[in-house]
């Protein structure tokens, strides 16, 4: 079949977040399962492999009122096609997101989406949308484009990454920006808690729904995690599926990655992870020590991670045998506090308060333990990046984590990780001194870290699972 993905970021040329994970691995793994996949994206200013893009075509467009250039690149990576939308106007400019237009960038980006596959002819069987910057393309086709000869027939599907982020904005710019009706805002097939919703509209009218984790999927149907989204989604709880992402296990590879000091695998991790650990405390300026227990935390230091709960214990948590490595930016309510402890504990705490991809793969290949606490996380790659790595995770037991990480049970010698059940500080530290404590009895560590390197959390399971959830629309 035909799969065409409509993304705002995807590797290896531009990312912000998971969601780029995501759009480089998935259409990869299909790929290589004998499907055509396309990857349509914004042609940015700050994107990664510029210079092999080729000029395909160009023409106008109308957005709502405006019309507006459009320009088409193209290029290909790992067996999938991407096209790039180019407007100078709304994509050349630092970084992705943030910017006070953003609703009226995507709004555009939403229609090129659409004729840009009459344009190079390229019509799916499959339109595979992602999150809020996406979702308006599900409207725009069952409303406007699905009347089209050529565009009969497109099975739309919507996954939702993280419904925290919606697309709320102003009823009026559905026809300002969309060139719609205002009765699809009263009728309340666009209109959610008072305001223009987007991704309710993705919800209304995409033929199936997925998310990308099954527990996620379950807690979104609830007032705790809905985000008051809660209510349409049990409406279409039928067709809403739980998808658990995976990770990409030829870069992301402890055995080749560049960034590490010492390659290991499975067979050689007893030996050498413990020489990367050595240099990351050399490169910290931590107390180098092999037998010290290492523990990594790479975040955004946003509410959701679990910062609270972090700096709530930091200071018990210095009183224990440990040492930690903090890599991320974020909210300055949480740099602040940390950035006191790291200066006090300078000895036990490492902060770095940048984002640094070589930096992240040497604390995932060289600490001992991964800390992440989430108040809730849809999916989550770095705990499967750690697992990769053999760096054992404590997490919450919530979305993602929930679903990848197995609990250890000394009793049966099993499992791949710690985890806690409720967003509590209390909880997470006593799990986190079960952990330490195992972590005393090698034996039993190096069991864990070889079952967390064996854990198979690649893409090919995945790819089934939405290989299912195509073929039964086309079916």
């Amino acid at each position: 079949m035909r799969i065409v993905f409509a993304t705002s970021e995807a590797n290896p040329f531009i990312k912000s977040g998971g969601l780029a994970d995501v759009l480089g691995s998935l259409p990869k793994a299909l790929v290589q399962k004998g499907h055509e996949c396309i990857v349509v994206l914004p042609k940015y200013q700050d994107m990664k492999h510029a210079d092999t893009l080729e000029y395909v075509t160009s023409y106008d467009i109308w957005v709502g009122w405006r019309k507006c250039y459009c320009g088409v690149f193209k290029t290909e990576f790992d067996g999938v096609t991407y096209y790039f939308i180019d407007n100078e106007q709304y994509f050349r400019r630092p970084g992705l997101y943030g910017y006070d237009d953003d609703n009226e960038r995507f709004a555009y980006f939403d229609f090129a989406v659409l004729e840009l596959m009459s344009h190079v002819d390229i019509k799916p069987d499959i339109l595979h949308l992602h999150d809020w910057q996406t979702a308006m393309i599900a409207t725009l086709y069952k409303e406007r484009y699905a009347y089209y000869e050529y565009y009969q027939g497109i099975k739309v599907v919507f996954t939702i990454h993280n419904i925290a982020y919606q697309g709320k904005c102003d009823p009026a710019l559905l026809s300002d920006h969309f060139g719609l009706d205002n009765y699809l805002y009263y009728n309340g097939n666009c209109r959610n808690d008072g305001c223009f919703n987007m991704m309710k509209a993705a919800i209304f009218y995409s033929d199936v729904i997925t998310t990308v984790s099954p527990t996620y999927a379950q807690e979104i149907l609830t007032d705790s995690y809905g985000e008051g989204l809660q209510s349409i989604l049990q409406m279409r709880r039928h067709d809403l599926y739980g998808i658990l992402n995976g990770i990409d296990y030829e870069t992301i590879n402890p055995a080749t990655d560049p960034e590490i000091v010492e390659h290991f695998d499975v067979d050689t991790v007893d030996e050498k992870k413990v020489l990367n650990k050595l240099a990351l405390q050399k490169e910290c300026g931590l107390p180098v020590n092999p037998d010290i227990p290492l523990i990594g935390i790479v975040t955004r230091l946003t509410w959701q991670k679990g910062l609270d709960l972090i700096i709530n214990r930091m200071d018990e948590l210095m009183k224990r045998d440990v040492q930690i490595v903090i890599l991320g930016a974020g909210d300055q309510k949480y740099e602040e506090p940390l950035k006191a402890i790291a200066a006090y504990h300078n000895q036990k705490l490492s902060l770095n308060l940048k984002y640094d991809l070589g930096l992240s793969s040497r604390i995932y290949a060289s600490c001992d333990m991964f800390l992440m606490p989430s108040l809730f996380e849809p999916c989550g790659l770095s705990q499967m990046m750690s697992l990769r790595y053999g760096t054992i995770p404590i997490v919450r037991e919530t979305g993602g984590l929930k679903d990848s990480v197995e609990p250890f049970n000394e009793f049966e010698n099993t499992g791949t990780g710690f985890s806690f059940t409720n967003y509590n500080a209390h909880e997470m530290m006593s799990i986190i001194d079960y952990a330490l404590e195992v972590y005393k009895d090698k034996e039993k560590w190096q069991g864990l870290v070889h079952r967390a390197m064996n854990a198979k959390l690649d893409w090919d399971k995945s790819a089934d699972a939405y290989l299912k959830v195509f073929n039964s629309l086309l079916d």
